[in-house]
């Protein structure tokens, strides 16, 4: 490693050290601040942060710790949401974790808190979680159970959202427990929605991909399963999401292998850990997946490693199946090496894990519910379906009536609302002509031409045709964008540039000023509502560095926050003040800023928030004024 890539390494380090400090400080202060209030619903809050960056961090042990607080304040306060929300994120971490039991108890408190505060939409979530931990350690009657519950509260209170994942879940339940054509009914039901977008988010519709891939080999049809693959493959890399590739890729290497193209096996599982998260379970199943390559390759003291490492592993029984592949792989280790007895040993164990999570009465339990589960919801419908019936001679009847009340509430609801859209253009356009008359106002205008004339008198021609060009293109700017409802960032920027350096050019010492925004910001693409900004840039310049005996500094920062944009304007200047004429032209500015502000909120139903502080009061050794804009981004009509 050269001198240069080595220290910009340290940089980095150092850089993430401090980040990462930082961010503990902040968040063990919000803690703090918490507890000085007693504002126990803050304490969980600020408890629960603490454990999502731990979690984050891959710190388990301590994310584990922080929740289990946040859980404690939680439940002191009855905040039945929070405890939910807090005992689903701390039994997940448990999961992860291969922890079952622990994971199994919280997944019950959360539910119990659902039940508690009447909350389904969580509830149907908890419960496929809840699930999917039941399928993991092999009890497939629970798991089931909690699935098809999950499923039934989605479909009885018609929420979509992400659906297709609940239905990937149940039939990936039914596919561990061995009822393959009720897998494949469920995986296609999941495909049916992945091409809605709120029916299936990325993780779901990479997890329906791998199904398909799979029962594709299930069902022999081994070029159809590593299309799905490929499929997995390419959706993961338009995604980011290197897990699916890592999946995709060790599933290619089972067909390549049962294909009999070892070698091709061999580099593609290899490949495939490039892309794996290194959690106990895929440990487990690569350590299978190159035993089973290296056995078919003839080199059984890899397969014998291999084999021993997952068996070894002491949450292997956490993961029947992998448990079950394990204790075969071994079994034919030894048969093909002629050790007989050891070979007998590996089969009686792999007949009694294959036994006992195969049972024929918990096969019969499973379908029992299912079949229950159908029938109760054709009761349902029938049900519905006699009621629709009874009321339908009733609605016939009261028909008539009805359509000639609804037709005078329609002609009464357009009437009002013609007459709210005539008052709303009204007041927009007066808020358009008093931005404009703030924009420019005489008094600029009238210095500015001043300061141009003077340059014309000092025959500094250059500098008069500059500062002319740039008052031009600020005066068209602001008479074209006052009545219109957007601007795009770059041109709010340009007015904004423009304004600054036609103050700076009437008295160039009094003030500096820079304007920051983020790399990774598309200015050309963000609209916003326009001129919200200037008034406030110009109280800085007229009062924050009135009678100041010292060069101001004025800073705009640029920074997106994914629906919003943050413009944070910050001088040097004197600070706050609250008297004469400035208080006037600043309760004026604000004035017109609050009206264009409620205005903005009620059309484009997004919150637009503003806060000002004064630096002195903050910090004794700083002056002048910080004001925080959260403008909205705009859609392109």
């Amino acid at each position: 490693m050269s001198k240069t890539r080595l220290t910009i390494l340290t940089t980095l380090l150092i850089l993430s050290a401090k980040m990462y400090s930082q961010t503990i400080t902040e968040l063990e202060s919000r803690i703090q601040e918490a507890e000085l209030t007693h504002d126990t619903t803050a304490i969980a809050k600020a408890w629960y942060n603490l454990g999502k960056f731990y979690d984050n961090d891959n710190e388990p042990v301590k994310s584990n710790s922080a929740l289990k607080t946040a859980l404690f304040w939680a439940e002191s306060n009855k905040n039945h949401s929070a405890v939910s929300s807090i005992a689903n994120y701390l039994a997940s971490n448990y999961s992860i974790q291969s922890r079952s039991d622990s994971a199994i108890f919280y997944y019950n408190v959360a539910i119990d808190k659902c039940i508690a505060g009447s909350d389904s939409l969580k509830l149907a979530s908890i419960l496929i979680n809840l699930g999917d931990e039941y399928a993991t350690r092999g009890n497939y009657t629970e798991a089931v159970n909690h699935s098809l519950m999950a499923v039934s509260i989605k479909e009885t209170i018609k929420d979509s959202v992400n659906l297709a994942y609940f239905y990937q879940k149940v039939g990936e339940v039914y596919k561990i427990a061995g009822e393959n054509g009720k897998w494949e009914e469920y995986i296609q039901k999941a495909y049916q929605l992945i091409h809605y977008e709120k029916c299936a988010g990325i993780m779901a519709i990479a997890a329906i991909y791998n199904d398909l891939g799979g029962i594709a080999e299930h069902q022999g049809n081994y070029p159809q399963a590593l299309l799905y693959y490929d499929t997995l493959i390419s959706f993961g890399k338009e995604n980011n999401y290197n897990n699916a590739i890592g999946v995709a890729l060790s599933n290619s290497a089972t067909i390549y292998k049962l294909q009999g193209d070892i070698e091709t096996a061999l580099t593609t599982a290899v490949e495939a850990q490039k892309f794996r998260n290194n959690t106990v379970y895929q440990q487990i199943t690569d350590n299978n997946l190159l035993a089973e390559l290296s056995l078919a390759n003839n080199k059984t003291q890899d397969a014998r490693k291999y084999a021993g490492l997952s068996f070894e592993n002491e949450h292997i029984g956490h993961f029947p199946e992998e448990k079950m592949r394990c204790l075969k792989i071994l079994y034919q280790i030894e048969k093909k090496d002629n050790n007989f007895q050891k070979a007998l040993y590996w089969n009686e164990l792999h007949k009694q894990v294959s036994d006992s999570i195969r049972d024929k009465e918990i096969r019969t339990r499973i379908v029992d519910m299912e079949i229950a589960y159908q029938t109760e919801k054709k009761e349902q419908q029938i049900e519905l379906l006699t009621t629709e019936n009874q009321m339908k001679n009733q609605r016939i009847r009261a028909g008539f009536f009805l359509l000639a009340v609804l037709l005078i509430v329609i002609f009464m609801i357009l009437y009002i609302l013609h007459i709210r859209r005539k008052q709303a253009r009204l007041v927009q356009n007066d808020l358009q002509q008093q931005v404009l008359r703030s924009q420019m106002n005489p008094h600029f205008i009238f210095n500015v031409l001043g300061s141009i004339q003077n340059f014309l008198l000092g025959n500094d021609n250059k500098k008069a045709a500059t500062y002319l060009s740039q008052f031009a293109s600020l005066t068209r700017a602001t008479l074209e964008y006052s009545a219109s409802q957007s601007i795009s960032l770059t041109n709010e920027i340009n007015m904004l540039k423009n304004y600054m350096e036609l103050e700076k050019m009437r008295n160039p010492a009094k003030f500096s000023f820079s304007i920051i925004t983020g790399e990774d910001l598309e200015t050309d693409l963000i609209q916003i509502p326009p001129m919200m900004i200037q008034p406030f840039i110009e109280n800085s310049v007229k009062h924050g560095f009135a009678d100041i005996n010292y060069p101001g500094i004025l800073t705009l920062s640029i920074s997106d926050k994914n629906e919003w944009i943050r413009f944070i304007i910050e001088d040097n200047g004197k600070g706050l003040i609250h008297e004469n004429a400035a208080a006037k032209h600043r309760s004026m500015a604000m004035d017109i800023f609050e009206k264009r502000r409620k205005l903005i909120q009620q059309k484009h139903k997004k919150e637009l928030t503003f806060e000002m502080q004064n630096l002195k009061e903050m910090d004794a050794s700083k002056s002048g004024v910080r004001i925080i804009i959260q403008v909205p981004v705009l859609d392109y009509d």
